[in-house]
C-alpha cells in the first residue's frame, strides 16, 4: 500500500499535469525530493536512519574528523584569522556536525575562532540537527541559517561544504533523436503517472546544453542538472577569502556525456535497492544523478574561484590521517571505516573537488598524495532494482 504522504503528492503532481499539461521530469523530481509538505528531504527520510542507503557523512566519525583537521589547516593557512566561519550545506541529520564539531574542540585556537553554519531548508532535519549538536559539550559557535540570510551579510573567510548536496538537483532528462532534442516529461494516463518525451522547449536549457557542448547522440539520455553549477557560482559569492569543498559521485563532461553511456545516470533508491521506477513512491524514495564536475568548476571560476584540486575520497581522507582511527574502534567500525577510504568502496566513488578564491594559499594537505604523509600535525595553544550493498549510493 503506498504511503499516505506519496499518495498525496501523487494526487498533487496528477493535478499539477491536469492543469498544464505533461510536466518536464525535472520539475517531478523537485517536486518529489522538495515539496514543502510531501517532499522525501522536506520529511526527513532516507538517509539519516539508514532506510534507503547510507551516506560518508554518517557512516564513521573519522569523516567529520578528518574535514576539521582540513579546516583547521586552512585557518592556519589564512594566518589565523580571529573568526573562521565554515558552512555546511545540507546537513541532513547533524552527524558530520557533530563529528567535526567535536574534532575541532581539540585543534586548540582553530576551535575559537570557528563559527559553524547549517543551511537547511527542512524543519524536520534541522529540529533533529539542533537536538543533536544540542548534546555537545561545549562546541563552538554554532548557527542556522537560510542561503538567503548569508547572502545579506558581508563576504566572509572561510569555508563552503557540501556533501552529496549537487546529486539532488533536479535533473532534466534529454534524449536525442534523428529529428532534434527532446526532453523525457511525466505525463498521465487514466490516473497513472507515464513518462513521454516532447521536443525540447526550454530556451535556458537548450542554451546551457550548448555552452557546455552537450550533444547526444539518437537514443542517448543525458541527465543534465543546470541548478548545481548555478548554485556552486551562487555560494561563491559568499566568500571573500578562503575554499568551497564539494564531496560527491559525478564525472567530467567528457565521460559523464560519452555516447557510450547510453542511459545517463538518474536513479531512484528505495530499501538499498537501486532501481530505475523513478514514478514509482513519489517523495518516497531518492532520486539522484551523478554530478557534472566541468560544469561545477566552470561556473565557479565564472564567479572568480579558481580550481585548487579534485581528489578521490579515498585519498583525501587518507592524506589527512584517517588511518589512526583503524585500531580505535571494533570490527564493525573498522568495516565502516574501509567504507570510506577503500577505493573498490565509497573511497573511490565519490570526488573531492575543492575549489578557491584568489588569494587563498595553494598546497592543502587533503589534496595532496597519502602515502607522502607519515604522522598528523599536532596543533597545540602555542602554535598559531537490483540489489546493491547498503553503503552504495551511486
Amino acid at each position: 500500500m503506498e504511503p499516505e504522504a506519496s499518495a498525496a503528492l501523487r494526487r498533487e503532481i496528477l493535478a499539477e499535469i491536469d492543469a498544464t499539461g505533461p510536466i518536464p521530469f525535472a520539475r517531478f523530481m523537485q517536486l518529489c525530493l522538495y515539496h514543502p509538505a510531501h517532499g522525501y528531504y522536506t520529511r526527513g527520510v532516507g538517509g539519516g536512519s539508514g532506510r534507503d542507503y547510507l551516506t560518508s557523512s554518517g557512516l564513521h566519525r573519522a569523516y567529520g574528523a578528518m574535514v576539521a583537521r582540513q579546516a583547521a589547516e586552512m585557518w592556519r593557512a589564512l594566518g589565523a584569522p580571529e573568526r573562521f566561519r565554515f558552512v555546511e550545506f545540507g546537513p541532513g541529520e547533524g552527524h558530520f556536525a557533530c563529528d567535526m564539531l567535536r574534532a575541532a574542540a581539540s585543534e586548540g585556537l582553530f576551535a575559537r575562532a570557528l563559527e559553524y553554519v547549517l543551511v537547511e531548508t527542512s524543519p524536520v532535519l534541522r529540529r533533529r540537527q539542533q537536538e543533536r549538536i544540542g548534546r555537545l559539550a561545549a562546541p563552538p559557535a554554532v548557527r542556522w541559517a537560510d542561503l538567503e540570510e548569508l547572502e545579506r551579510e558581508p563576504p566572509f573567510t572561510g569555508c563552503l561544504f557540501a556533501n552529496e548536496v549537487l546529486d539532488a538537483f533536479p535533473a532534466h532528462r534529454v534524449v536525442g533523436s534523428e529529428d532534434g532534442l527532446v526532453e523525457i516529461h511525466v505525463a498521465a494516463e487514466a490516473g497513472e503517472l507515464v513518462e513521454r518525451p516532447l521536443p525540447l522547449r526550454d530556451p535556458g536549457l537548450a542554451a546551457f546544453l550548448e555552452s557546455a557542448g552537450i550533444r547526444p547522440e539518437a537514443d542517448q539520455e543525458v541527465d543534465v542538472q543546470p541548478e548545481a553549477p548555478r548554485f556552486i557560482a551562487r555560494v561563491a559569492r559568499l566568500l571573500a577569502n578562503g575554499w568551497v569543498v564539494v564531496v560527491d559521485y559525478g564525472y567530467p563532461a567528457e565521460d559523464l556525456y560519452h555516447p557510450a553511456r547510453r542511459r545517463g545516470t538518474l536513479m531512484a533508491y528505495h530499501r538499498h535497492r537501486a532501481g530505475e521506477r523513478f514514478l514509482d513512491r513519489p517523495g518516497d524514495q531518492d532520486l539522484t544523478a551523478h554530478v557534472d564536475f566541468t560544469a561545477v568548476t566552470r561556473a565557479a571560476e565564472a564567479a572568480g574561484l579558481r580550481a585548487a584540486g579534485m581528489t578521490t575520497q579515498a585519498r583525501f581522507l587518507l592524506a589527512l590521517g584517517a588511518l589512526e582511527h583503524f585500531d580505535r574502534g571494533d570490527l564493525r567500525e573498522r568495516e565502516a571505516l574501509k567504507d570510506l577510504v577503500l577505493p573498490d568502496r565509497l573511497g573511490g566513488v565519490f570526488r573531492v573537488l575543492v575549489l578557491a578564491t584568489a588569494t587563498a594559499p595553494e598546497g592543502l594537505r587533503g589534496l595532496s598524495e597519502p602515502w607522502r604523509r607519515t604522522r598528523p600535525e599536532v596543533e597545540t595553544e602555542s602554535s598559531g532494482d537490483r540489489e546493491v550493498p547498503a553503503i552504495e549510493r551511486a
